[in-house]
């Protein structure tokens, strides 16, 4: 048997495109000889719909291009995740996940997904009703289950027992020969290998193939990596299609597999790879024409420049080079002009002296002492701010953010300034991670210099200044913030079983709680750790807990 892997790119609520994009991948893969085309979870609806699929007509249209699918397919299977209308029959939630096997112009058989995540971005709970019942059906003479999403995340690899049904037993138990998954799993760093481990896992315990179709794609604030994955019965790779990118595959699952499945790139390339896709999605899927960026000569604003232009093209990123004083360019805006020149985008620059003049007078009148730093700072960002947002108004241009994950942990990142616009692009990538993302920038041509990515590494082990605020130097801040955000773990869990100094982590600790109602007010951003703040991680904004 032949299975088509299509990989496809969905968009949110978009069922005519999707529709297109699902047909166009079958028609190839029948063309390559496939005997069954498989896509991933929702690919006609796009993942994740959230309280999309409460509008009056939502999935009726998605039920009216599931049927336009089914005319469509011949001789061929087509496997398909979408959305239905729970029947009722027993209490529940309105709709189902589902998968349809379509099959010479007829849905064939649907199948409902049975274990709903509702953790960290996921809330399939809230809108759709789980499978009573897991069965495998016959197809030329073959016992296929099918299998959605979370329904194969065995208890070992989830870290905690959530469930009390494991769906593919049931399928197994009941004789099935194939375990088909379609999956939409976002991305974070680490997340391929383990599902490859998962699913060498699975097919071993299960003593079947496994098809494993994955979305890939940005949609909300979630990457989804593609990295679709073909094992034998004894758990040895057949195939794999490539991360962060729409293609598909025609796979002989009779071939014997060649040893366990391969790793799954490096984490840096991933990261890179899963920004640059995020960007082009973000600005394609959106609508606009361009993106536009405030360029300021440091780390963070040049690594977002050579990621747009990668991922739009040099023609379509735009930006503007703020020069704070009339008179001599300064040594950061001269970094910004070079890089700028370097990667051929057009910019503008722009003085602020006048504007902040006129600030400095307005604000004199209201405040007594305006001498802290932090006034001075949260002007010239909020300047900055709003001549980038009337520049991509005008333009109709995305805007893109620049703060890193570390800044914005700790509330070093000011409300209404340079954090606030459009896309945060490194809001979820730590200050430590931005620089090796220059440096892997850096491996084909030397956009930014090599000499001032080491000055800046090296800054990285000393402590810095936000106001008067002394915080850790950075390359500890990313440790303790990992094991705090990421880990889950708690104050005296990191003091004692890691040997970090009291005084750190707690003041660590206090600035993360204490300034999530800044990070509510951030731009949205790329997903590429376990525990992106948003959509992964959802606090309350007024909360009194002390750890």
């Amino acid at each position: 048997m032949k299975i088509g892997i299509a990989q496809i790119n969905s968009d949110v609520g978009d069922f005519p495109k999707n529709a297109k994009r699902i047909m166009q991948a079958y028609r190839a893969c029948v063309d390559a000889g496939a005997d069954i085309v498989v896509t991933p979870e929702l690919s006609l609806v796009g993942y994740p719909p959230r309280d999309l699929v409460t509008k009056t007509t939502f999935v009726e249209k998605c039920l009216q291009a599931l049927d336009y699918l089914a005319d469509e397919t011949g001789d061929v299977p087509l496997i398909v995740g979408y959305i239905d209308y729970h029947d009722f029959v027993q209490p529940g939630k309105p709709f189902r996940n589902a998968a349809a096997f379509l099959h010479q112009g007829r849905i064939r058989r649907k199948v409902w997904k049975t274990l709903l995540p509702s953790y960290d971005m996921f809330d399939e709970h809230k809108h759709f009703e789980p499978a009573d019942h897991c069965k495998p059906f016959v197809y030329n003479g073959v016992k296929i289950g099918i299998t959605i999403g979370e329904d194969i995340w065995l208890d070992d690899f989830i870290r905690r027992p959530l469930y009390h049904r494991d769906p593919a037993s049931e399928l197994v138990e009941s004789g099935a020969d194939l375990l088909i998954n379609i999956s939409a799993a976002p991305f974070y760093k680490g997340s391929p290998m383990k599902r490859s481990n998962l699913l060498e896992v699975l097919a071993c315990g299960a003593k079947t193939p496994i098809i494993y179709c994955n979305a890939v794609g940005m949609n909300e604030q979630l990457v989804f990596d593609g990295n679709s994955l073909i094992l034998d019965e004894s758990g040895n790779e057949i195939a794999n299609l490539p991360g962060f990118k729409a293609c598909y595959k025609v796979v002989d699952l009779d071939t014997k597999g060649n040893g366990a499945p391969k790793p799954r790139s490096k984490d840096i390339k991933d990261i890179n790879d899963a920004l640059e896709l995020g960007i082009k999605d973000y600005v394609k899927k959106t609508g606009f024409s361009s993106a536009c960026m405030i360029l300021k000569g440091d780390i963070e604003s040049s690594v977002v420049a050579c990621l747009a232009v990668k991922a739009l093209g040099k023609e379509s990123v735009k930006a503007l080079v703020i020069a704070e004083h009339d008179g001599d360019i300064s040594k950061s805006e001269q970094r910004a002009v070079e890089l700028a020149e370097t990667l051929g985008i057009e910019f503008k620059r722009v003085s602020t002296d006048l504007i902040k003049q006129s600030a400095d007078r307005a604000i004199s009148e209201i405040m007594e002492d305006s001498s802290h730093p932090l006034v001075d700072e949260g002007l010239a960002s909020r300047i900055r701010s709003m001549l980038l947002m009337a520049y991509a108004r005008e333009n109709h241009f995305l805007m893109l953010s620049s703060a890193n994950r570390s800044d914005l942990s700790i509330g070093h990142e000011v409300v209404g300034g340079d954090s606030s616009n459009g896309l945060g692009v490194l809001g979820d990538v730590p200050k430590i991670f931005v620089h090796k993302l220059a440096n892997y920038l850096n491996i084909e041509n030397e956009f930014i210099p090599k000499e001032f990515i080491a000055e800046q590494e090296e800054l990285s082990r000393k402590a810095h200044k936000h106001g008067k605020e002394v915080a850790p130097p950075y390359i500890l801040l990313d440790l303790i913030l990992e094991l705090y955000i990421d880990y889950q773990q708690s104050g005296e869990d990191i003091i004692n079983g890691h040997g970090y100094d009291e005084p750190t982590v707690r003041w660590i600790q206090r600035k993360v709680d204490l300034n999530e109602w800044k990070r509510q007010q951030a731009a949205p951003t790329i997903r590429v750790t376990s525990k992106a703040f948003g959509m992964s991680r959802r606090m309350p904004m007024i909360q009194s807990f002390v750890d």
